[in-house]
């Protein structure tokens, strides 16, 4: 290889490698202010339908700026129900039809592995004899595992402390699973 022909392929790699500093720079979230927390914030509590849950919500979404401003924080039972920032959320409705299918011809059959109620905070849960859970979920819908269901729970503590996704399943079931545990237990709607 030519001292020209090493130099311009040298010249190619520098720009292809500043060009993927700067996309990369372009794509990494901003230090967001204390303001655009509490917005960040209140757009995810849009996923709660009870609008008791949601104003809730809200104002547990204002601790940011409550913060910066000198204010007194926010009460727990508020701050709580904010989902985190850490899981993929997409703003939506706060109440809304139901929720989008799988696509394609097999989507109906095996889910759509899309989130059926976004994550929330348990309001309470319990156990039947038979050691089956019943919880009821910040935004007031209760789900019942199913009595065929193999996995089994074993929570303690406040149910404010575990976070649930409810998945659709196969078969138009739906399969619940609490953040930070591999288990997952098949339930239906109560209410």
């Amino acid at each position: 290889m030519t001292y020209a022909a090493a130099g311009k392929q040298a010249k190619g790699v520098r720009q292809t490698l500043l060009g993927l500093v700067l996309l990369c720079a372009a794509a990494a979230p901003a230090l967001a202010d204390p303001r655009s927390d509490a917005l960040a914030g209140a757009a995810r509590c849009q996923s709660i339908g009870d609008d008791r849950v949601f104003l809730n919500c809200l104002y547990g979404a204002m601790q940011p700026l409550r913060a910066e401003l000198g204010l007194a924080p926010a009460p727990p039972a508020q701050t709580m129900l904010v989902p985190p920032a850490t899981l993929p959320m997409t703003p939506q409705p706060a109440r809304r039809a139901a929720p989008p299918r799988g696509e394609g011809m097999l989507g109906g059959l095996f889910g759509s592995g899309r989130s059926e109620v976004a994550p929330q905070r348990l309001a309470a849960f319990s156990f039947d004899t038979k050691g089956f859970f019943t919880v009821t979920l910040a935004d007031g819908s209760v789900w019942k595992q199913l009595d065929g269901d193999s996995a089994r729970a074993h929570w303690h503590g406040q149910p404010s402390d575990l976070v649930a996704t409810i998945r659709a399943g196969a078969f138009g079931a739906h399969v619940l699973q609490l953040r930070g545990q591999s288990a997952i237990f098949k339930v239906t709607r109560l209410r």
